[in-house]
């Protein structure tokens, strides 16, 4: 790590490069600068800059991914500032993948110029060894909880040092003190070993005959939002789930996002080897992005990948089938749709259905599926752009009424309440398994 950027190709790298050049150039081939996409690209809305929607992002890859000599300057913010969101997908007349091509786009740029230190260090050394990354964020926590970070944020030090540190400090409000790995024995579960393989099994309530489940840990939920895995587990039990945690690694999507295909194909590759050595009914997350990605598996590992996707479902696609508690007193409630779990998984009816089955008055949110500028690290990487997308969100949340926003991403509750702190309105943002949490606890 002593150079600031590697440009040495990696084991599939050119082979991975050639393949997604090919299916992105196949895409663009299709997109006919209509301009549909204007009318839906936060990203644009934000900036009104035409390189920041599909139809400018996708005449810039096109012209990088074959082959012209284009300084980074004149490309690389309108294509790593997209979202990723899917949005333009939906409107588009030939159903053009912009998300895809912006993927082969950035891993275009990182063959060309090589992968900075620290995504080496990221995606390389932290997501593929869950230990380590836990114990760094533990390291953050510590500096949250003795006031280091805030005095370092106060006296400059993090813009200083990184504009993108200060952003993340002002971001996170606090760490947990316990992740919820380290929750899992007082929910009743028990370590047992199948292999060389860990996991955590929690039995099926007696009298009960629900289906067998592994549960797929995202890192936002084990690390940053342990309650919202607690509660999914309680309510998944409670329905007379057998439930299964082995101790998997990162779904892969971040590195995927930024275009580091190998990365991402690593750890696809290790988690399936990890997840076959449990026979269940399906595998199922509380993380919209991480379902959507599982989802993704069979594009990344061919047919043992399909067959892996195939039995991936959101929290919210199993909770619809189970018995669910009822409020006593009904209480609004408004959602907001994750784009990767509402576009990538399809997943727009359940979640809606759940709450409302749970006795909450719904309140429909105006542009519920548009991006809340979360986008993983997004704003992190992009803070200023992020904002400007988040306001928006904000002001049509306060359009509601409704004191509880719901949604089913952790990235995004983390964003939305940013937004609250930031902008108002005054909501309190939950998991939609945090909310059936509660009726069944009435």
């Amino acid at each position: 790590m002593s150079d600031a950027t590697d440009h040495r190709p990696r084991a599939g790298e050119l082979e991975g490069q050639a393949d997604h050049t090919a299916h992105a150039l196949d895409e663009l081939l299709r997109c006919n600068r209509c301009g549909f996409c204007v009318s839906v690209c936060p990203t644009y809305r934000a900036t009104l800059n035409e390189l920041f929607v599909a139809r400018g992002r996708n005449f810039l890859a096109d012209r990088l991914l074959r082959g012209e000599s284009l300084a980074e300057d004149d490309y690389a913010e309108p294509v790593f500032q997209c979202l990723l969101c899917g949005a333009c997908q939906v409107v588009c007349r030939s159903s053009v993948k912009t998300d895809e091509v912006m993927v082969a786009a950035r891993h275009r740029h990182w063959c060309n110029r090589g992968r900075p230190a620290l995504l080496r260090f990221f995606f390389d050394h932290l997501l593929p060894n869950p230990r380590l990354l836990r114990r760094v964020v533990r390291l953050v926590g510590l500096g949250k909880r003795t006031g280091l970070s805030s005095l370092a944020r106060s006296l400059g030090l993090l813009r200083w040092i990184n504009v993108r540190l200060e952003a993340a400090d002002a971001l996170v409000e606090s760490i947990p003190r316990s992740f919820l790995r380290d929750r899992l024995h007082r929910l009743g579960f028990r370590r047992t070993e199948v292999g060389a393989t860990a996991a955590w099994v929690l039995p099926r309530p007696k009298g009960t005959a629900g289906p067998r489940l592994v549960y797929f840990i995202g890192c936002g939920t084990d690390l940053q939002l342990p309650e919202a895995g607690e509660a999914a587990l309680r309510v998944l039990n409670a329905g007379g789930c057998e439930l299964v945690v082995p101790e998997h690694l990162c779904c892969g999507l971040p590195p995927f996002s930024y275009g580091d295909l190998d990365a991402a194909r690593l750890l696809a590759t290790r988690n399936l080897e990890i997840l076959s050595h449990f026979q269940a009914d399906g595998i199922v997350t509380d993380c919209g992005s991480c379902a959507a990605f599982l989802s993704r598996y069979g594009e990344l590992l061919g047919p043992s990948g399909e067959a892996f996707s195939a039995k991936v479902f959101d929290f919210a696609e199993v909770a619809v089938n189970l018995p669910l508690p009822r409020l006593r007193s009904s209480l609004r409630v408004t959602y907001h749709d994750p784009c990767h779990l509402v576009r990538g998984k399809s997943v727009r009816d359940e979640p809606r259905e759940v709450l409302r089955r749970c006795g909450y008055e719904l309140i429909e949110l105006p542009e519920a599926d548009w991006c809340c500028g979360g986008a993983g690290t997004y704003n992190i990487m992009h803070p200023q752009l992020s904002l400007s997308v988040l306001e928006r969100k904000m002001r049509n949340i306060g359009t509601t009424g409704a004191p509880v926003v719901a949604t089913s991403c952790p990235a995004c509750i983390i964003q939305l309440s940013y937004g609250v702190r930031r902008f108002g309105p005054k909501v309190e943002v939950l998991h939609v398994a945090q909310l059936v949490a509660r009726a069944l606890a009435d």
